[in-house]
């Protein structure tokens, strides 16, 4: 796209080992997303897939100008998320993760609302994960009113859109190896903007695709970001 035309919106997406899903993935967002921001684009980061994930974004992106594939070795969803909003070039951004949990039905409300407001932050709602995983979302919600008292009821909902100058902003702020850096800029816009919209969307039980981070070793990823939350609490108040 030329100055002419500037870029409106960036969509980023990780993704790692979504062979079944990607490509729906992708058909969902041109439907529900790219159809109604013209000016958009789509950046998906392949965090070093193991399965054929990587050859279906190449494939999808010689028919698709929009998409650009950036492809890097495994570092984890956080790396490849920050990635993506490194390249982003549009004025708002909008996080989304490819295992299609939350349908995409739900971005014209969200993107209505976030330009109303610096952004938007999506609450999945009803929840459809393990007990486990609601567990632990609860413990992290009680720590981050704890810790920076704003209330979020779904900071790291993958699903997100708010203005690029707010990662500008904040980018110093979160450092490279920062596990939730979506996490981290949810807390940022709440403190910064106390009336940030917290829009419900719906979600959807996870059907193909590979959970990542399981049961303990899940348990070990929030203790280090717990640790990560602290040192944000030091940087943010300084």
């Amino acid at each position: 796209m030329t100055n002419s035309n500037p870029i409106t919106l960036s969509c980023i997406m990780p993704a790692y080992n979504e062979e079944a899903a990607i490509a729906d993935a992708l058909r969902e967002l041109q439907c529900w997303v790219l159809a109604a921001v013209p000016n958009a684009e789509l950046i998906v980061v392949d965090d070093g897939s193991r399965d054929d994930t990587g050859k279906i974004l190449d494939k999808l992106a010689s028919g698709e100008p929009r998409l650009r594939v950036v492809h890097q070795k495994n570092a984890g969803h956080g790396a490849a998320l920050r990635a993506g909003l490194d390249l982003a070039r549009g004025e708002y951004v909008f996080l989304l993760d490819s295992d299609r949990q939350v349908p995409l039905e739900a971005f014209a409300d969200l993107w209505q609302v976030a330009q109303a407001h610096e952004g938007a932050l999506g609450v999945r709602w009803p929840r459809r994960d393990p007990l486990f995983r609601l567990v632990l979302t609860r413990a992290v919600r009680f720590s981050i009113f704890l810790l920076f008292r704003v209330r979020l009821r779904d900071a790291n909902c993958p699903f997100k859109i708010f203005r690029r100058s707010i990662w500008t902003e904040a980018r110093a702020l979160i450092p490279e190896g920062t596990i939730t850096p979506s996490l981290f800029l949810a807390i940022y816009m709440a403190r910064r903007w106390p009336s940030i919209a917290q829009q419900p969307v719906p979600h959807r039980i996870r059907t193909t695709g590979v959970v990542s981070i399981r049961r303990w070793k899940l348990v070990k990823t929030c203790a280090r970001a717990f640790r990560q939350l602290l040192d944000f609490r030091k940087a943010v108040s300084a």
